[in-house]
């Protein structure tokens, strides 16, 4: 049987039937897909695709601002600290009087080193909310979407921007954000924090004399999706392109973090990791409330359920909740405003890639059936 080969770690093993109408001969072919994964730690091949897909985004939001001096403001949102979810081991740096820098101690009296693995981990695990921290992880997407549609209302346009979240060592979602124009840390801090909307706009109604500009003194709730909102530490920098740091600079920082998975950027011993995964598998809950290993099947009515017998295999959804620690967004996303999308940079190298392929009119496929997976289920 022929073999086609590729260079990703992880194929996924197909078997093309096909005949020949002019000698009705039926032969195999073997084709391996690459396994798509953008995750560096697990396909280094297909990581290096997907971060150049990414890149070819990234610039197309960017185009416009080439040779110019249109600034970008770089926002970071940080998840709840130790107060909802627990203390946990830290190695924070402070700068002293002097100018030297050390090592606070941490809550369990103890100097961290860099490379200790108990940072991040919760200080007692029997009582630190894993089931919070999950549950987080689940709504922070649309948190993050609440809170860019509400300070697109504050600066008084629709923002443009493209996101990446990555993973504390503690496994909570934060999130990278680079707006296209400028951002004012007032107004972030307003939307976040909530407060009174100082923004000056035009009084279309002012009839009396003078400019018809008014302050719009409006209150703002903070920005809250449920029960979440933000942590204390929200950052605000403004950049502008090129040099050494600008817009460049940030953009390897988010592709950094989009080809970063849970395994790598948290960096705690596996007990750990195995609690956030069990926590995200058992507080996401798939066909309305029915667990989808227990057999329950939601009807193609969307209204009634029927009982099959219970499996082992994950619904797409519990699979992206244990992977992603109850995180099932996707990791880079874009604003519809930014430039092009994923599928229009993926057609375009499906058609480069294939332009020069011919294709016969002697033979007929039949179908595919896969013959092995080069990943497990759950990875």
């Amino acid at each position: 049987m022929e073999k086609i080969g590729t260079e990703c770690s992880r194929p996924i093993n197909l078997v093309m039937t096909r005949a020949d109408t002019q000698t009705g001969e039926l032969t195999n072919h073997g084709y391996s897909k690459p396994c798509g994964s953008r995750l560096a730690e697990k396909c280094p091949h297909c990581s290096n695709v997907y971060r150049g897909d990414a890149i070819c985004v990234l610039q197309s939001g960017l185009k416009s601002a080439e040779n110019s001096t249109i600034p970008f403001t770089f926002i970071t949102f940080t998840a709840p600290g130790a107060d909802v979810f627990g203390p946990t081991h830290q190695r924070v740096v402070n700068t002293g009087k002097s100018g030297k820098s050390y090592v606070r101690r941490c809550g369990c009296r103890q100097v961290h080193a860099k490379e200790d693995t108990l940072i991040g981990t919760p200080l007692d695990p029997a009582t630190y909310r894993f089931d919070r921290a999950a549950d987080f992880n689940a709504h922070a997407s649309r948190l993050l979407t609440v809170t860019m549609q509400r300070l697109g209302r504050v600066v008084g346009r629709k923002l443009s921007y493209a996101r990446v979240a990555e993973f504390q060592t503690r496994g909570l979602i934060h999130f990278h954000v680079i707006v296209k124009g400028i951002v004012t840390e007032r107004s972030v801090q307003t939307v976040v924090r909530g407060g009174v909307d100082l923004r000056i706009v035009e009084d279309n109604e002012s009839r009396g004399p003078g400019t018809g500009l008014r302050r719009r003194n409006t209150n703002v709730e903070a920005a809250r999706h449920g029960e979440w909102t933000w942590g204390t530490q929200v950052d605000v920098q403004r950049v502008l392109p090129g040099g050494k740091f600008g817009v460049g600079a940030y953009l390897t920082k988010l592709l950094g973090y989009a080809v970063k998975g849970t395994d790598t950027s948290a960096n705690g011993p596996h007990e750990h990791r195995r609690k956030m995964q069990s926590a995200a598998v058992r507080t996401h809950k798939c066909n309305k409330g029915m667990d989808c290993t227990l057999g329950s099947r939601l009807m193609p009515d969307g209204k009634t359920f029927y009982q099959s017998a219970p499996s082992e295999k994950f619904c797409r959804g519990h699979q992206l909740a244990y992977n992603g620690w109850g995180f099932r967004g996707h990791v880079l996303a874009f604003s519809r405003q930014w430039g092009t999308t994923f599928k229009e940079v993926r057609n375009k190298r499906t058609v480069f890639a294939t332009a020069a392929v011919w294709v016969s009119d002697r033979y007929v496929v039949l179908g595919w059936h896969i013959s092995s997976r080069g990943s497990p289920l759950i990875a």
